[in-house]
C-alpha cells in the first residue's frame, strides 16, 4: 500500500480543520406580511413585515447595524414613502437573538395624483439590508411581486355599497307610502 500523497494529506488536514472551525454568520430574512393587498382608489397602503434571524444564525440581529431599505412604487400609480416612525426608529432596540423575529411597517405605497383607478396591479421591488459582526453586508430582496386590487366601493353592485341620504329617505317614503297603502286596503276588506 502506497502513503497518500502529500498535497492530499494536507488537503484533508485543512478540511477537517474548516470543518471543526466555528464560523460566525448572520442569516436573517424577512418578508411582507402579504403580497395581495386590496385598497380604495384614494387609499395609501401600508407596507407590513416581518423580520427573523434564522436558528441557524451563530448572532444577534441588531438595529445598530442596520444599513438601508429600498422601495419601489408601483409605476404610474404609487409612490413609495418610507414609513413613520422610520426603519431607522423601528430597529433601533433590535436585537434578536437566533430564532427571534419581530414585525414592523417597511413603508407606504401613496397614490399618484391621490387616485387609482380599479384595477389589479403587480410589481415593486423591496430589499433589507444589515450588516453582520464581521461588517459584510447581509441583503434579501423578496421573490414575491405585490399584487394591488383596487376596488371602488361606491359602485351600487358592491354589497359594501351606502347609499345618498337622498336615495335612502326616498327609499323610506317608498316603504311608507307602500305601508300606508297596505294598511287602507285591509282596513277596507273588514269594513
Amino acid at each position: 500500500m502506497s502513503p497518500r500523497p502529500v498535497w492530499r494529506r494536507w488537503a484533508l488536514a485543512a478540511l477537517a480543520a474548516t470543518s471543526t472551525a466555528s464560523h460566525a454568520e448572520l442569516q436573517m430574512s424577512w418578508d411582507m406580511r402579504s403580497w395581495s393587498l386590496e385598497a380604495t382608489p384614494s387609499e395609501t397602503l401600508q407596507l407590513h413585515a416581518h423580520i427573523h434571524n434564522s436558528p441557524m444564525s451563530t448572532e444577534h440581529l441588531l438595529g445598530s447595524r442596520f444599513v438601508a431599505a429600498y422601495g419601489e412604487g408601483l409605476e404610474g400609480l404609487y409612490d413609495f414613502a418610507p414609513a413613520t416612525p422610520s426603519l431607522v426608529e423601528q430597529f433601533a432596540q433590535l436585537d434578536l437573538a437566533p430564532g427571534e423575529s419581530m414585525d414592523f411597517l417597511f413603508g407606504l405605497l401613496v397614490p399618484i395624483n391621490g387616485h387609482v383607478e380599479p384595477g389589479v396591479y403587480g410589481g415593486g421591488g423591496y430589499s433589507l439590508n444589515f450588516r453582520d459582526a464581521q461588517g459584510a453586508e447581509v441583503s434579501w430582496q423578496p421573490e414575491a411581486s405585490l399584487l394591488v386590487r383596487v376596488v371602488d366601493r361606491a359602485t351600487p353592485d358592491d354589497p359594501q355599497h351606502v347609499p345618498e341620504p337622498a336615495t335612502a329617505a326616498l327609499a323610506a317614503l317608498g316603504l311608507a307610502a307602500a305601508g300606508c297603502g297596505r294598511r287602507q286596503r285591509k282596513a277596507q276588506a273588514r269594513a
